[in-house]
């Protein structure tokens, strides 16, 4: 079948003398992406899950009321000098006591909410750009990752003038602008003006749509400008079939960086709130119990959960290397799947070693 009607030169490339696509390799690529849009659908279900987030959202109340609420009235209920013999340099050991239990207590507080913080920063990664290809990335206006999709030029050229034409035909009727006249401007215009005109996608510069001839004989040139900058915001280029395809390769690969960081951020997260609550419901039952001493007990606890918070949140993966357990986690590991350990590691040292002092001190003041 001769198709060069469809397609009489390659994309991006005016010179460009490359025979033109086959029907059957134009029908391989439309079955390209058909199957990549059915996998962009799943990986944005998998974020769906977490972004709904029912296991954080039951912790966090629980976390914050439970564990941090009664831990910090058990500490204000014991301000008082621990070394009452001592007398000022009791004090000053005291004030070391506290400063030695606050600091792992509050680590301990921050490292899950910090956890949320960097799962709330991936979603919006996962979800927001603000670069496109086929836009000057000096355009930095936030979208959608997903674009628009338009039907590609080289498909059916006068197919593509004739969708044109109706399109600026009913650009004067709010279906994809619902505004008021004062909001268009306030809003299509000033971004226009803030961007240069560059929000507005090349192939529909006014000048370019006027030699396609795809304009109506009467029409207003400012909500001409107005739909091409809907267009630009929501990143719908008219691309050929080539570009849609090599498009969808790249926003695959994007969408998959950054889910598979997205998935491990969560389960550390979720880790580090059911381990923190965990040394916390443990400890509260025994700081209740006055025959226990109150500091010895919290010092201790926190000691635990400093020497294991490093450790558990390596087990995620741990768990993907469980087979290779005889072996050392391989140098090939993308730093961006353990920057949240490493970021906080020498946090969790400084949590050892202050709770050691604490515990020390805790027992110092018994016999003092």
């Amino acid at each position: 079948m001769d198709t060069t009607a469809h397609n009489p030169t390659r994309p991006g490339n005016s010179t460009d003398n490359r025979p033109p696509l086959t029907e059957a390799e134009r029908g391989a690529m439309r079955a390209y992406l058909q199957r990549c849009e059915v996998r962009l659908s799943t990986l944005h279900r998998v974020a769906t899950a977490f972004i709904s987030g029912a296991g954080l959202l039951l912790l966090i109340p629980v976390f914050v009321k439970d564990a941090v609420d009664n831990l910090l009235s058990v500490l204000l209920t014991q301000a008082h000098n621990q070394f009452d013999s001592m007398g000022l340099i009791g004090l000053i050991l005291t004030g070391l006591l506290y400063a030695c239990l606050l600091y792992p207590l509050l680590l301990s507080l921050i490292i899950p909410l910090y956890g949320v913080y960097l799962l709330l920063k991936d979603i919006i990664h996962f979800y927001f750009t603000i670069y496109t290809p086929g836009f000057s990335e000096n355009l930095l206006n936030p979208t959608f990752a997903l674009t628009g999709v338009m039907f590609s030029n080289d498909e059916s050229p006068a197919g593509k003038l004739g969708v044109m034409r109706y399109q600026y035909e009913a650009t004067q009727h709010g279906f994809m602008i619902p505004f008021s006249q004062e909001r268009l401007e306030l809003y299509f215009d000033g971004l226009i003006e803030a961007s240069g005109g560059a929000i507005i996608p090349e192939s529909r510069q006014l000048n370019r749509l006027q030699e396609m001839n795809v304009l109506p004989q009467t029409y207003d040139v400012e909500g001409v400008n107005r739909f091409n900058a809907a267009l630009g915001i929501a990143r719908s280029i008219d691309r050929t079939l080539e570009q849609e395809v090599a498009v969808t390769e790249m926003s695959l690969v994007r969408h998959v960086l950054y889910l598979r960081r997205l998935v491990l951020r969560y389960v550390k997260t979720l880790l580090m709130f059911i381990w923190t609550m965990l040394v916390a419901f443990m400890l509260l039952p025994l700081l209740k119990e006055p025959r226990i001493p109150t500091f010895v007990i919290l010092s201790l606890g926190y000691l635990v959960w400093s020497l294991s918070v490093m450790r558990i949140m390596q087990w995620p993966l741990d768990w993907i290397y469980h087979h290779r357990h005889e072996d050392k986690m391989p140098p090939q590991v993308d730093p961006q799947l353990t920057m949240m350990q490493e970021q906080v590691r020498r946090f969790c040292t400084g949590a050892i070693a202050t709770s050691s002092v604490a515990l020390i001190l805790s027992i110092l003041a018994l016999r003092g």
